[in-house]
């Protein structure tokens, strides 16, 4: 390894302006946009690793990325100089490092070729499911994920259809088995990726990823800055042939093929709660919509942070999964649905972004035009909007999530609508229309339902999103 004489390394660094020069080679740069406002974007990150192995978090405002875009390039050895040196960020970190550089009008970014200079081109920051477990929801450190790929969930991915979020199941290297959620830009580069792949990964890498719960499961959710590697693509680093020659060929696991959810109907989503050991898992069924329950609302109050449900206390609102305390939250659709196909009945539940979409309107909008001339602020809790009425007798196909929650509540069973996949054509059918029999349907589900809940019971179940 050759160091220039007049380069620092990241832990030399002192907090204020620099004007010394560092050595650091780019690993990775991303866009960083505000998603409060609609997009905005504030600048460019960057991932830093100088001769030591040591990483750093680099950012450039929105302001001076003209000045550098044409010679950054991911991969590439800097001469860095003349920048600003403040704390690093407190949540959604991709270093350890208690510094971050920021670029100024003065910052001076001249790329360089020295074949002696010695800089890795990977490091990660790979945790245990323990780790990942004790930071969930805290949007503090954005961390690596490395594991055996098990499952990888999507509709229309043998189709060829990109969609906004891909659910894959990896088995992390300590052992358990977690859901990667993969949103936007990251899901379709990784689902272009594995298509054009000719031997199918057997181990993943998954870099910056956020610990949460999503819909009341944990899973591991990315982030705009994280990349997708596969076996061929890792650098051979110690840590990581290490753990693959010891354990990465060996798993005795289920085989890594693209799977679609098995399409059933709703009398076996009701048989499969009689079993003594019902499956979990994603399903798909073809229903009509037959009306919308009132008794329960048709929104609730999220946390801005968690995006949970929040409980009223005596001047503010808090959440009940991250404690979070506000005076505002966010409107989101919650909203119970009598289902019906040619055989049996259902209550689905459907939420924000879905409902949305059927709807045509963002559920805060219903409630700011909630107002008459006379009386003030409408019923509308319990009063449907007419925009959600016109849904009752469309026919589409549901995504419908499968958990322990229908195990328990015999009283009051429903299922949990994870996206709604495409409307079907409502054609005649001459011999049987699922609409004739919705009277005796919703007979008998107002028999099944006729039993009260009780308060706790009933926030448990409006703690989703």
């Amino acid at each position: 390894m050759v160091a220039s004489a007049t380069s620092l390394v990241f832990d030399d660094l002192k907090k204020g302006f620099n004007k010394n020069e560092v050595l650091a080679r780019v690993v990775h740069f991303w866009e960083a946009r505000n998603i409060n406002k609609g997009g905005l974007l504030m600048g460019f990150e960057l991932f830093l690793i100088d001769q030591k192995g040591t990483t750093i978090h680099a950012f450039i405002p929105a302001n001076r990325i003209a000045c550098y875009e044409e010679d950054l390039k991911a991969g590439v050895i800097y001469k860095i100089k003349k920048f600003l040196v403040i704390d690093n960020k407190t949540s959604y970190k991709v270093t350890s490092h208690k510094f971050l550089i920021q670029f100024t009008q003065q910052t001076v970014l001249a790329p360089t070729d020295h074949a002696g200079h010695d800089i890795e081109r990977q490091n990660f920051r790979i945790r245990s499911y323990a780790e990942f477990n004790e930071a969930v929801n805290k949007n503090e450190d954005l961390y690596d994920a490395l594991g055996k790929l098990v499952l990888i969930n999507d509709e229309n991915f043998n189709n060829g259809v990109t969609n906004k979020r891909i659910d894959i199941d990896m088995q992390l290297k300590d052992g358990p088995i977690v859901r990667v959620t993969l949103w936007g830009k990251v899901a379709a580069n990784f689902q272009k990726k594995l298509m054009e792949s000719v031997d199918k990964p057997l181990v993943l890498l998954a870099t910056t990823m956020n610990p949460k719960t999503f819909r009341d499961v944990f899973c591991l959710s990315s982030t705009s800055s994280t990349r997708i590697f596969f076996d061929s693509d890792i650098e051979p680093t110690t840590n990581y042939l290490t753990w693959l020659r010891e354990n990465g060929k060996d798993f005795e696991v289920t085989t890594s093929e693209v799977t679609k959810p098995e399409t059933v109907t709703l009398s076996e989503l009701h048989q499969f709660l009689q079993n003594d050991t019902p499956p979990t898992g994603t399903f798909c069924c073809f229903a009509t919509i037959v009306d919308i329950l009132p008794q329960y609302g048709w929104y609730f109050i999220a946390c801005t942070r968690c995006k949970c449900k929040r409980r009223q206390a005596d001047t503010s609102l808090v959440c009940n999964t991250c404690n979070h305390t506000n005076t505002v939250g966010l409107i989101k659709y919650r909203v119970e649905l009598t289902v019906c196909d040619k055989e049996n009945v259902a209550t689905f539940v459907i939420f924000d972004k879905d409902t949305a979409k059927l709807a045509g309107r963002k559920a805060a909008e219903i409630l700011e035009d909630a107002h008459d001339g006379e009386n003030g602020v409408i019923d509308i809790h319990n009063s449907i909007p007419g925009c959600l009425e016109e849904i009752v007798g469309c026919t589409y196909k549901f995504e419908v999530k499968f958990t322990p929650f229908n195990f328990t509540t015999p009283t009051h069973q429903t299922f949990t609508v994870t996206q709604i996949l495409e409307e079907e054509n409502n054609e005649v059918d001459n011999e049987t229309d699922p609409l004739d029999d919705v009277e005796g349907c919703k007979e008998d589900h107002d028999e099944d339902d006729s039993e009260a809940l009780d308060i706790q019971h009933k926030d448990k179940r409006l703690r989703h999103e």
